[in-house]
């Protein structure tokens, strides 16, 4: 029997690592010069329109940043979930995309399974601005708040700002630190939420103060190798600490009243309302239904009720003591006589 087990076990483990290699031998390639698309034939028609916008947006971006366009750029489209976990080893299903500078290839979910993602032209710009920001640049020197924030940003996706997120971490005082986002990519859905949209906030602020030319001139000390601490003051003439105490203050002022427009908030706080409304009605229709159902069927209760005193029928017990008595005194009146009556003889 167990003989039989393990044949089953490596019969079915075979089976499914051929429909996983099957999976991975349907991708085709296709080659635009500067960027390649890898991809599922069910995906490709994907793919002209996609390097046909990302050869009209990128190139402004890498203008914006003062930096060359990289040689060559690969995109891969995953085409549903177990091919996007195969892939990328195991990324969280939040991410709509995956960079992998030192390969020079992003990794992109399929609108067919990521609905909610969002544009696929924007994501996939945000992936390539992941490899323009670290492409020849030393390992790790670009913090994770300003390499999310400025792909974000310069790809586009402002308008995702999640303002509701930010509302309610500033009104609860959970606000991250710029050290707390360098853990993004091992957080939930929502903490992710919240660090992206804190990201984007830190470099909309540090371009609104400073322009593009700041934003470019501290890529450019960081890709020297120099650390956050030691650049930022050399571009900005501020102490990196100093800015993010600054922009947490203008989280906190800016979001920390927009709590009462928080539309999803105010659904669930309803529908919470109306799951108790909903409780409360179902018990106590229960409660009127118990009561009618003893009113019918159980037998009404023979003993007086307790909030009535017991009385006694004084009338009745009266006249049986009388009866008892003129029953008593006749006894007596015989023997009486009987005592009364002359002895013979006398």
């Amino acid at each position: 029997m167990l003989i039989r087990l393990l044949l089953l076990s490596f019969l079915l483990f075979g089976l499914f690592s051929e429909a996983r290699a099957s999976r991975e031998l349907e991708y085709i390639t296709r080659d635009y010069g500067r960027y390649a698309v890898t991809l599922c034939p069910e995906d490709s028609a994907l793919a002209d329109p996609l390097i046909q916008e990302v050869n009209r947006r990128f190139p402004t971006v890498a203008r914006r940043l003062g930096l060359p366009l990289p040689e060559k750029i690969r995109f891969v489209i995953t085409p549903d979930e177990s091919e996007w976990g195969r892939v990328t080893a195991g990324s969280p299903l939040w991410a709509n995309g995956i960079a992998y500078p030192s390969r020079g290839v992003a990794v992109l979910r399929s609108p067919r399974f990521n609905m909610n993602g969002g544009p696929l032209v924007e994501t996939t710009v945000h992936e390539a601005v992941h490899l323009l920001l670290e492409a020849g640049a030393p390992a790790n020197v670009i913090p994770r708040w300003l390499d999310e924030g400025l792909s974000q940003f310069l790809a586009g996706q402002q308008e995702f700002m999640d303002v509701h997120v930010l509302a309610r971490a500033s009104a609860s005082g959970r606000l991250m630190t710029f050290w707390n986002i360098e853990g993004l990519m091992g957080m939930n859905a929502l903490d992710a939420r919240q660090g992206y949209a804190q990201s984007l906030a830190a470099v909309q602020d540090l371009h609104s103060r400073y322009g593009d030319s700041g934003l470019s001139n501290l890529v450019h000390e960081l890709r020297q190798g120099r650390d956050i601490e030691s650049a930022f003051p050399r571009v900005f003439g501020v102490q990196y600490g100093d800015f993010e105490r600054d922009y947490r203050t203008m989280l906190a002022t800016n979001y920390g009243g927009s709590w009462w427009s928080d539309t999803e908030l105010w659904v669930s706080v309803f529908f919470v309302i109306l799951v108790l409304a909903a409780g409360v009605t179902v018990f106590l229709r229960r409660q009127r239904t118990l009561a009618r159902w003893r009113a019918e069927h159980l037998p009404p209760d023979a003993s007086p009720p307790r909030d009535v005193p017991y009385t006694v029928n004084y009338t009745l017990v009266r006249g049986s003591a009388e009866e008892g008595g003129n029953a008593e005194g006749d006894t007596n009146s015989e023997e009486g006589a009987r005592h009364d009556r002359p002895l013979p003889g006398n």
